[in-house]
């Protein structure tokens, strides 16, 4: 198995964007989140994403726009290249994906450490990620919490397109967020069209939020509370579609179900099971996304007045 050099987090080409255009938005910004991107690269013999390969390294600029976006507008977003494992290396079973893991999981803790040393100096943070990114921040966040390095400054962490367990929250320390300012603790989903049951990374006793109410109670949140779905065209021409989806959380298959697709009409992905939407997770909910963070990270501005 090859794998590739490890990055090196103090120079600029190994964060998606680099962190000195960020650091010029401190004056607007009023938090920083710490942004961990989905599996972005298709390869039937690689294990692990080089981040010294400069094509391989465009690869994260489209999640950075659709779904890093959703936090630009209260954020610094600090984004880093990692070693990650590719598409096709998941097909091997989960059992020998953990292991595979354990390359991910270093390249972001060393570049955990190196944004907050240099750049976070207790800001508000945000951990947040997409997918493969959010199964590798909650390692970092078991480690931190192991350490007893656990950020004091978290506002929440939008671990989405991940399963987290409440044996997961429990090691932590940690509650799934129970309403729009609940501080200090998870949001997660896993979408599902109406009438899907499996998700590729909807794992047994899975918890999840519903993005519209923010809240992991089953009740329907009618599609008036849906602020967008921003579509994202291959030329990057964005499309914003207002009131677009109900949701509801269904407790026993651990997942999010919306009314805008049904298993029949769901955009297909390969390998993944019929009406999973996975690669819809954030552009679904991008709006109230979008808002909710502004909303959170002003509650922990107020929590710290008083």
């Amino acid at each position: 198995m090859h794998i590739p050099k490890e990055p090196d987090y103090a120079r600029p080409e190994f964060w998606v964007k680099p962190p000195a255009a960020e650091l010029h938005n401190t004056p607007t910004k009023k938090a920083d989140v710490f942004f961990v991107h989905g599996t972005v690269l298709h390869s039937p013999t690689d294990i692990y994403y080089d981040t010294y390969n400069e094509e391989q390294r465009k690869l994260p600029l489209r999640p950075r726009m659709i779904h890093a976006g959703t936090y630009e507008k209260t954020c610094r977003i600090f984004q880093p290249q990692y070693r990650q494992v590719t598409l096709e290396a998941h097909l091997h079973g989960w059992d020998i994906v953990r292991d595979y893991y354990a390359i991910p999981f270093e390249d972001v803790k060393n570049a955990y450490y190196h944004f907050k040393t240099m750049w976070n100096n207790d800001r508000p943070l945000i951990l947040a990620g997409n997918s493969q990114g959010s199964f590798v921040v909650l390692a970092l966040m078991k480690y931190l919490a192991s350490i007893n390095e656990f950020p004091k400054n978290l506002v929440a962490a939008y671990l989405i397109g991940a399963t987290v367990t409440q044996t997961d929250l429990d090691e932590l320390g940690m509650h799934l967020c129970e309403s729009p300012t609940d501080l200090n603790c998870m949001i997660v989903y896993n979408t599902l069209a109406k009438g899907a049951t499996k998700g590729f990374t909807i794992f047994p006793d899975a918890l999840c939020i519903n993005p519209l109410s923010w809240k992991n109670t089953e009740e329907i949140a009618d599609k008036s509370l849906h602020l967008g779905f921003v579509e994202t065209k291959e030329d990057g021409s964005q499309i914003l579609r207002k009131h677009a989806t109900s949701a509801w959380v269904d407790k026993k298959h651990g997942a999010l179900i919306v009314d805008i697709y049904d298993r029949e009409t769901a955009p297909p992905r390969e390998h993944f099971p019929k009406g999973d939407l996975h690669s819809y997770n954030y552009p679904l909910f991008f709006k109230n996304i979008e808002a909710n963070v502004e909303e959170r990270v002003n509650a922990y501005l107020l929590s710290k007045k008083n």
